[in-house]
């Protein structure tokens, strides 16, 4: 119930389905098909899951108080990062999947698992917050340090998700 609603938002940006792993569900934009704006399309997509999620969670809550149950809210993180990668069939002549590789897909997934410790469901590296920020008021969260990488990163979220620490500018 969760995959299904949220991979409509995808579809409905301009995104693609990347894979499902477990309960995570990987999309990427600007490919197959060239997207000028597909950072904007991202960050949108993502705003309108958490929105998605909040239906979800009160229908489910819905159900369970008619049973007498304590209802448990659901809660997604969600990584955004803009780079170069590379898109394309990636396997063997057995078995291969149309997928993205690469730094930025990599960066992506941490600021993903960095949204619980933050506090915030919606973690942006700087890269797509300078591609978005004219168009979506962001909070500069802090800066960070994720595996992998020698420096720590500003990571920003949407001001409508995060509690304000100080406005990112472009």
């Amino acid at each position: 119930r969760l995959l299904t609603p949220l991979s409509d938002v995808v579809m409905a940006h301009g995104g693609t389905i990347d894979k499902y792993i477990g309960d995570c569900l990987m999309a990427f934009w600007n490919a197959p098909l060239d997207d000028p704006d597909h950072a904007i399309h991202a960050v949108e997509a993502s705003l309108e899951m958490l929105a998605a999620l909040d239906r979800l969670n009160a229908q489910l809550q819905a159900e369970v108080e008619t049973r007498g149950e304590t209802p448990i809210a659901l809660r997604i993180g969600i990584g955004v990062n803009t780079g170069q990668c590379v898109v394309g069939n990636v396997g063997s002549e057995q078995r291969f999947d149309y997928s993205a590789l690469g730094d930025a897909v990599n960066l992506a997934s941490r600021l993903e698992g960095a949204s619980k410790d933050l506090g915030v469901p919606l973690v942006i590296g700087r890269a797509t917050a300078e591609l978005v920020s004219d168009r979506i008021p962001l909070t500069l969260l802090r800066e960070i340090t994720v595996k992998g990488r020698g420096e720590s990163i500003m990571v920003y979220s949407p001001a409508a998700v995060s509690a304000p620490v100080s406005t990112a500018a472009s």
